[in-house]
């Protein structure tokens, strides 16, 4: 029988240089966790893995420079993950860049995280965490994407609002009914009467179903001034959008 020594560095065996762990991984942590400690913490004072934080470690990788730190995107991928399970996802300035509503690139990566809120600068980039009360999931993650930019609408860097609409009616254009469905739910259960306003809009642009709930949600003498273009949006005054 192997010891707990032994089963971690099997296990470190398998990762790849650069990925970032933490003491979960290991099978023997919930058990021993102490001696699980203990090992891990050795390996560390024997150089043959890093400390990134308190509880988090990395297979370091070897350059002509030296050993060279985790990747921004795998330091991003250890940010929205907790225990194994998704807990975040990547938003603002970051997510604008991602789809293509701006070309600038910010150093700070805001993450929507269930959890507290909490900045980290790790050199190459910062990390700054707000709070979601928002379950996370891997299947809902792409729509409280679009829904956080959504939101934004009015505030992405360098893009015409115009323009930022005719893009993510795009994206939205690829959702199947049971996404459209599950868009329309979150927007209604977590976001304000703007976001569900547009999603109304464009829901009614690609000549999707609107849910009767969607539709209810909003005040029928609420006016959303966005400044949109009629010529493009001709419909956009029976979602009171200005």
């Amino acid at each position: 029988m192997l010891s707990v020594a032994q089963t971690i560095q099997q296990k470190i065996d398998k990762f790849s240089e650069g990925q970032i762990f933490d003491y979960q991984v290991f099978p023997g942590f919930i058990k021993s966790p102490e001696a699980v400690v203990k090992a891990v913490n050795r390996l560390v004072e024997e150089k043959k893995i890093e400390r990134l934080e308190k509880g988090k470690f990395y297979i370091p990788k070897k350059t002509v420079l030296g050993l060279s730190k985790p990747s921004d995107s795998e330091l991003i991928r250890s940010e929205i993950y907790k225990n194994g399970q998704l807990r975040g996802y990547v938003t603002g300035m970051a997510l604008h860049n991602q789809l293509g509503l701006t070309t600038q690139i910010p150093r700070t990566i805001t993450i929507a995280f269930n959890g507290g809120r909490q900045i980290k600068d790790f050199g190459t980039i910062r990390i700054r965490k707000i709070s979601t009360n928002v379950p996370v999931t891997k299947r809902n993650v792409k729509l409280l994407q679009y829904l956080d930019v959504l939101k934004d609408i009015k505030k992405i860097s360098g893009s015409d609002i115009n323009q930022s609409l005719v893009v993510m009616s795009r994206y939205l254009s690829g959702l199947n009914t049971s996404q459209q469905k599950e868009l329309m739910r979150l927007a209604v259960n977590f976001y304000g009467p703007q976001v569900r306003a547009i999603v109304g809009l464009l829901f009614n642009d690609l000549e999707f179903h609107i849910t009767k709930t969607l539709s209810d949600s909003l005040n029928p003498v609420t006016v959303y001034k966005l400044n949109v273009d009629y010529s493009i949006w001709p419909k956009a005054a029976e979602w009171n959008i200005r």
